[in-house]
């Protein structure tokens, strides 16, 4: 056989290897990555790419005031969890202020996503904790004379202390 076919092979060989398709995981990390990109830079277009169907309109009613009124200044992803049902939940950390506000605020977002073909979609999310007011000043709004969307998060008495 000659020595070019071998080699032409060998290669073939070589990057069939690079091409492992990826892992749920590693398709989840994408899709939130994707999603909370979008929404950092006003991209609700793109955003909504990665929503499920049926959550699109609370999704896009508690980020209405993204964008007009607060401005996220940066977002993090600081954990993710395979759930045994199929599900997983990824949790985001928002840094965040209002226009007409110089105090940075952040606060912890707990997501919910779910498998849809051969990507996740965002099917819930909530906040956990950090400053309120980035999604809670209007959860618990009825939508369409419904039954309040969530019921408002209740934090402990929290202290700023300033320096002057």
């Amino acid at each position: 056989m000659p020595r070019h076919v071998v080699l032409a092979f060998a290669a073939c060989l070589a990057f069939a290897g690079c091409a492992i398709p990826p892992t749920s995981a590693e398709r989840l990390a994408e899709s939130a990555n994707d999603l909370n990109t979008a929404v950092r830079f006003g991209r609700m277009d793109i955003a909504m790419d990665n929503v499920k169907e049926s959550y699109r309109d609370d999704y896009a009613r508690l980020h209405s005031a993204w964008g007009r009124a607060l401005r996220v200044v940066d977002w993090e992803v600081s954990g993710m969890r395979m759930r045994k049902d199929g599900d997983a939940d990824v949790n985001v950390v928002v840094t965040w202020q209002r226009f007409d506000e110089t105090t940075m605020r952040s606060t912890a977002l707990y997501q919910r996503w779910t498998p849809y073909r051969t990507s996740w979609s965002l099917v819930t999310e909530e906040e956990r904790g950090g400053d309120p007011g980035l999604i809670s000043d209007i959860v618990g709004l009825k939508h369409d004379d419904a039954a309040p969307v969530a019921a408002p998060i209740r934090r402990q008495q929290e202290r700023v202390i300033y320096e002057q």
